[in-house]
């Protein structure tokens, strides 16, 4: 199977452009299939493999199960402690801690320090979690995508 370009294949953009299919918005039944420490992100990413839903997306055929989606909680940053959040009321590194605390509570794990999660990532403790997913679709920059708004243990 040859990867180059070769101008011999025809197509037509204009005529074959479809977008992407669309889980609903609802709430889904899924399992942890990956986690990764994303250390350029600041932020724990995890992957999240829809099953025994049934249903198909917006274009009518592709099913429901099977899709990956990912979630992201974000982790404490050299500068969080003395930047207030948008809302004033806050400091950033204070509404990461909250926010973890509330997630380690819905998915009844724990994310007690660096070191502890860094540990249960690279031991893969997380992988396979049943997992309950509320799936939103959002547009950003002009992109309609789907997105996890809240996940917690099955």
């Amino acid at each position: 199977m040859s990867t180059q370009y070769n101008p011999e294949i025809d197509f037509d953009v204009s005529s074959e452009y479809k977008p992407a299919p669309l889980v609903p918005n609802g709430e889904y039944h899924g399992n942890v299939t990956k986690i990764e420490l994303n250390s350029e992100s600041a932020c724990i990413a995890w992957t999240i493999t829809l099953a025994d839903n049934g249903g198909v997306m917006s274009d009518d055929i592709t099913p429901i199960d099977g899709s990956l989606h990912w979630y992201r909680n974000w982790l404490p940053v050299q500068g969080d402690e003395t930047e207030m959040a948008k809302d004033g009321k806050m400091t950033k590194r204070q509404i990461k801690i909250n926010m973890l605390a509330d997630f380690s509570s819905a998915m009844k794990i724990k994310l007690n320090d660096p070191k502890q999660i860094k540990e249960d990532i690279a031991n893969q403790v997380w992988l396979g979690l049943s997992v309950m997913v509320n799936i939103e679709t959002r547009e950003y920059n002009g992109k309609v995508s789907n997105s996890i708004k809240k996940m917690y243990s099955a």
